[in-house]
């Protein structure tokens, strides 16, 4: 019975996550269903766990609209501690790790989690010392290329204020490995001191037996000169190697010095794109005003055509001949009338249709921008 339990447990955690991914747009009430499940039993939250890197494994497979709605539902837990935040440890951020889909959860979740908390609480939860191990593959420093790699996509998704201890690190990582490279070098030297030493005594011992043995002097003497040589052989390889090293440092440290000019300029990219699209968001603005103005100004235009065109209606029942040279000149005279006054009806009707346009233009681009 137990068993089905768990399996039971299991199978309602899916069940609540798949009615998720369902909707249209994400819904609340899972994300407090699931956390209330989380915090009734310890099972319910081990199982939104696996569930978790279930999910994250078999991303790809989700559209885009199941997998937003995904990713909304497990910020919800983090944000509620209704799960543990070492779940992020299946994140590996890097070209070869990550696919398009990935990175996009990814970005949900973290943009989910900072409206829920803010850039500061979520900055400080990231820096927890308890959880650094649990974060190493979100800001990984093993690799320069990785580093650049988390940079840049936080700052894409505008979380680039997450990102301040890997930019020091980038720039401290020449100088770590310059202290590397010289510990290195130090190690060497007291071996090759350490094999020196060991030279001096066996030729003591070597000179010690050719006093001892007369009779075998001829021969200690060829072994001893043999023995020299292959030492000088072995101290020259040693300073060969001591100088492929050396040069070997300084083109890695050459390298660090371009691959950080590099990262330099992709930081100044960053900030030409963000100027440019401020550039782009005032001008639209202030087209959008001009535009405004010009309506306004049309409008008033037209009120005043409206008006001149009022006064001379009035004139001219004002100065109407008086005449009474018969009823054909007055039949004339009203057919005319009748037609003035016809088109002065047609021409505000005209206006009133195109001010209803104009009105129903601006709703429409209010609309876009929201």
């Amino acid at each position: 019975m137990a068993g089905i339990e768990e399996i039971l447990e299991k199978e309602l955690c899916n069940m609540i996550l798949d009615c998720c991914a369902q909707q249209r747009t994400y819904e609340k009430f899972f994300g407090l269903l699931a956390g209330r499940f989380c915090l009734l039993k310890k099972e319910y939250m081990e199982s939104f766990e696996a569930i978790f890197f279930e999910q994250y494994d078999t991303i790809h497979r989700l559209e885009t609209n199941k997998l937003r709605n995904v990713a909304r539902l497990f910020a919800h837990l983090l944000y509620t501690d209704s799960v543990p935040w070492s779940v992020l440890e299946c994140i590996r951020m890097s070209e070869e790790t990550t696919t398009s889909s990935s990175r996009i959860f990814v970005k949900i979740l973290f943009q989910e989690l900072c409206a829920y908390m803010g850039l500061p609480k979520l900055n400080q939860r990231l820096k927890d010392p308890t959880l650094q191990t649990f974060f190493e593959g979100l800001f990984p420093r093993d690799n320069p290329r990785n580093t650049r790699f988390a940079i840049n996509f936080f700052t894409s998704i505008g979380l680039g204020g997450l990102t301040d201890e890997l930019r020091e690190h980038l720039k401290n990582a020449p100088k770590m490995i310059m202290t590397q490279n010289q510990e290195v070098e130090s190690s060497d030297s007291s071996s090759s001191s350490s094999s020196s030493s060991s030279s001096d005594s066996s030729s003591s011992d070597s000179s010690s037996e050719s006093d001892s043995d007369s009779s075998d002097s001829d021969s200690s003497s060829s072994s001893s000169s043999s023995g020299s040589d292959n030492k000088h052989k072995k101290k020259r390889k040693g300073r060969n190697e001591e100088k492929k090293k050396k040069e070997k440092d300084k083109k890695k440290k050459v390298d660090m010095k371009r691959k950080g000019g590099r990262n330099d300029k992709d930081n100044n990219d960053v900030e030409k794109q963000a100027k440019k699209d401020r550039r782009d968001r005032e001008r639209d603005l202030d087209e959008h005003a001009r535009e405004d103005t010009r309506g306004r100004r049309r409008e008033e235009r037209s009120e005043k055509d409206e008006r001149q065109e009022e006064e001379e209606g009035r004139r001219r029942k004002v100065d109407r001949p008086r005449d009474d040279d018969g009823p054909r000149d007055r039949g004339r005279d009203r057919d005319r009338e009748r037609g003035r006054e016809r088109e002065y009806e047609e021409k505000k009707r005209d206006r009133e249709r195109n001010k209803e346009n104009r009105d129903r233009n601006r709703e429409r681009e209010e609309r876009r921008r929201r």
